[in-house]
């Protein structure tokens, strides 16, 4: 996750108004819509990381995620799964569950790692 992805995730979810379950977004009413309605004011995990980065940039942030998010899961069996829609559904199935809050998956995204330059270990950072 780079860093300004980081920020913008965050400033989407700033408030637990802005935060949903059970669907990817929902509108003011409460009623589901998709990620990129423009009716949206709400977002699980999945659907804000859809609407902010687009869908094929939120399949890598999905298995980014997934790990610092969720935790490992165990392999699949075969054929093997798409592993960006598996960690997709595993990052819906913790967003969803009655247990999880809006202050857990704030603090989660806040631990999330970023991406820094500096831990490339390319000849210029090892002083090549």
């Amino acid at each position: 996750m780079m860093p300004t992805e980081k920020t913008q995730l965050l400033a989407l979810l700033e408030h637990a108004d802005k935060w949903c379950r059970d669907a990817e977004a929902h509108d003011a009413n409460g009623d589901q819509v998709t990620y990129d309605d423009d009716t949206a004011v709400a977002w699980d995990i999945t659907g804000a990381l859809c609407r902010l980065f687009g869908w094929q940039r939120a399949c890598v942030l999905f298995e980014q995620m997934e790990r610092h998010i969720v935790g490992r899961r165990k392999a699949a069996g075969w054929p093997i799964p798409d592993s960006s829609i598996a960690a997709m559904k595993a990052l819906q199935d913790f967003n969803d569950r009655a247990d999880t809050t809006f202050a857990e998956v704030r603090e989660r995204i806040e631990a999330m790692p970023i991406w820094n330059s500096g831990n490339r270990a390319d000849g210029a950072a090892m002083g090549a």
